[in-house]
C-alpha cells in the first residue's frame, strides 16, 4: 500500500518538466511577495508610530515643556488626522455593509483606544494598532475577491459628505490626547526621575 503511493508520487515527478516548465506563474508570485513585504513594512512603521506614547521625542533643549506644548498644539492635529483617516480607509476596505458614519465612529473608537493604551503600555497599544491592518492582509490573501474596488471608490467619493462629522471626531482625538498629556505632565511633576530615565534611554541622535 505504501509502495503504491510512493510509486504514484514518483510517476508525476520529472526533472525535465521542472527545468523546462513554464515559469510565468512565478512572475505573479514574485509581485505578490513584493506587495506583501511592502505593505507589511508600511504597516509596521504606521502602527509602531501610532502606538508610541510620545509621538515626538522628549526634548532636552532649553524650555522642553514649551517645545513639547508647541509640538502637540500645532503638529499633533495633523498627526491625529493621519491616524483617523488611516483607520477609516482600512475599514472601508474591510466592511461592505457599514454606513460611512459607522466607519468613521469605529475608526474614532479604535484611534482613541490605541492612544489611551499607549499611555498605559506601549506593547498593548501596538497589539491593538496592528490588529486591523493585518486582518485586512489576511482577508486579501485568503479571498482577494472579497474586495470590490468599485464599491470602495464610490464610498471614498462619498466621504466629503461627512466632513463635519470627521472633523468633530478628529478634534475629540486631539482633546483626549491633550488630556492624557496633562495627566502625564502631572505624573512627571510628581515623579521627575521617571522623565529623566526616559530621556536617557533615547539615542543621542534622536533627542530634540
Amino acid at each position: 500500500m505504501v509502495g503504491e503511493e510512493i510509486t504514484k508520487w514518483t510517476t508525476h515527478f520529472s526533472l525535465d518538466k521542472i527545468l523546462s516548465g513554464d515559469l510565468s506563474a512565478f512572475e505573479e508570485l514574485f509581485i505578490l511577495i513584493i506587495a506583501i513585504a511592502a505593505y507589511s513594512i508600511i504597516i509596521w512603521h504606521y502602527y509602531r508610530f501610532i502606538a508610541r506614547r510620545d509621538c515626538f521625542t522628549l526634548s532636552t533643549k532649553k524650555y522642553p515643556k514649551v517645545v513639547g506644548f508647541l509640538k502637540y498644539f500645532f503638529i499633533f492635529p495633523f498627526v491625529a488626522f493621519l491616524f483617523f483617516m488611516g483607520f477609516s480607509l482600512l475599514l472601508l476596505f474591510l466592511t461592505r455593509t457599514y454606513e460611512i458614519s459607522a466607519v468613521l465612529s469605529t475608526s474614532f473608537a479604535i484611534t482613541i483606544a490605541i492612544r489611551i493604551t499607549a499611555y498605559y503600555n506601549e506593547d498593548l497599544s501596538k497589539d491593538v494598532a496592528k490588529m486591523l491592518p493585518f486582518a485586512l492582509l489576511g482577508i486579501f490573501l485568503v479571498d482577494p475577491s472579497y474586495f470590490r474596488f468599485e464599491d470602495i471608490i464610490d464610498r471614498i467619493y462619498s466621504l466629503p459628505e461627512f466632513i463635519t462629522l470627521a472633523i468633530q471626531y478628529i478634534l475629540f482625538v486631539i482633546f483626549v490626547e491633550w488630556i492624557l498629556r496633562i495627566f502625564l505632565t502631572i505624573y512627571y511633576a510628581i515623579f521627575p526621575n521617571r522623565r529623566k530615565h526616559l530621556i536617557e534611554k533615547q539615542p543621542e541622535d534622536n533627542r530634540n
